[in-house]
């Protein structure tokens, strides 16, 4: 039977909600920030924009100015939460491992941010700088799962007991590097501006397969990876199929990943075909932090579960 939440419990969870909700913003402000050249608006100074506290003149300083703004109290918002998390609950141990998670890549992807001001035609960088945030937004996220899952019935939690098969556990797993690495891929390739290397879609300036030369290696590249992540998400859902009376969880992941991931390689065309308008990159980057996130709560329900008699409430904030 569930619990009737405290309501400690209950203002966590919905602090954890803004949170979550803040950081996916914050995610989107910072493409915006990018790919509008207004990383550069407050000058090579960190944490002053212009030589002041305030932003200089023009617009490009001015969204610079609140791209940091936001990302700085959204930050501490992520790790206050994590810290309440981490004194409310000693087990399960789940809530302190994204607790943890979220707070040690909130920092890192907040100093490779800042290091960014400094380097900023380096692709590598900003792709990591990426690649954190997400990670970050995936571990507040899965932190807002686990307080849910825990406190109301037929949510996950429950059918985590009941276990998998160990290779079905293994593919997905595998799935969720995979694309994890597609996307760092992704945002390298745009930030090396090799975006438009490529002409039209589906062909490449109108060939099948153009060869792998200069930039259109990097996008080629990138678009033979998103297909084959596309595969092998159609591969998790055929498989998922024979687990979806007994591991129904999976079985809706499974079918929202495989959606995500259509939607995904559609956004992909637009953005090509819109020559990389703003609005594109924006959907484009929604939708794949949507979609890790996806395939993130995936891989949390393949790992074992402890009774809910194991809770143990540590102390309160």
């Amino acid at each position: 039977m569930s619990r009737e939440p405290s309501r400690s419990l209950l203002a966590l969870r919905r602090w954890t909600d803004v949170a979550t909700v803040g950081l996916f913003v914050v995610i989107l402000i910072g493409f915006l920030d990018t790919f509008t050249f207004s990383a550069e608006g407050c000058g090579i100074q960190w944490p002053l924009c212009d030589g002041g506290v305030t932003p200089g003149p023009g617009l490009r300083s001015e969204v610079e100015y609140w791209h940091r703004a936001i990302t700085g109290l959204v930050g501490m918002l992520v790790v206050v939460v994590a810290i309440w998390a981490w004194r409310r609950y000693r087990h399960p141990l789940e809530v302190r491992l994204f607790a943890a998670i979220c707070v040690v890549f909130v920092v890192v992807q907040a100093a490779l941010g800042a290091a960014a001001i400094f380097a900023p035609e380096s692709a590598a960088l900003l792709a990591s700088h990426f690649g954190f945030a997400l990670l970050a937004f995936s571990g507040i996220g899965l932190l807002d799962v686990v307080l849910r899952q825990r406190e109301r019935p037929n949510t996950g939690w429950e059918f985590r007991q009941r276990g998998l098969p160990p290779n079905l556990a293994r593919y997905i797993w595998l799935v969720l590097l995979y694309t994890l690495g597609l996307i760092y891929w992704g945002t390298y390739v745009a930030h090396r501006g090799a975006g438009e290397a490529c002409q039209g879609w589906p062909l490449c300036n109108g060939q099948l397969w153009p060869g792998f030369h200069g930039l259109e290696t990097l996008i080629f590249a990138h678009r033979l990876g998103a297909l084959a992540d596309g595969l092998l998400l159609a591969g998790l859902y055929w498989v998922v199929q024979s687990q979806r009376q007994e591991r129904p969880d999976l079985w809706r992941g499974a079918q929202v990943a495989l959606g995500m991931v259509a939607l995904q390689i559609a956004s992909g065309a637009y953005l090509i075909l819109s020559h990389l308008s703003v609005n594109a990159e924006m959907l484009h980057v929604a939708l794949v932090t949507i979609l890790f996130f996806n395939l993130a709560y995936l891989g949390v329900q393949t790992l074992p579960s402890h009774p809910r008699q194991a809770d143990a409430p540590g102390a309160t904030l």
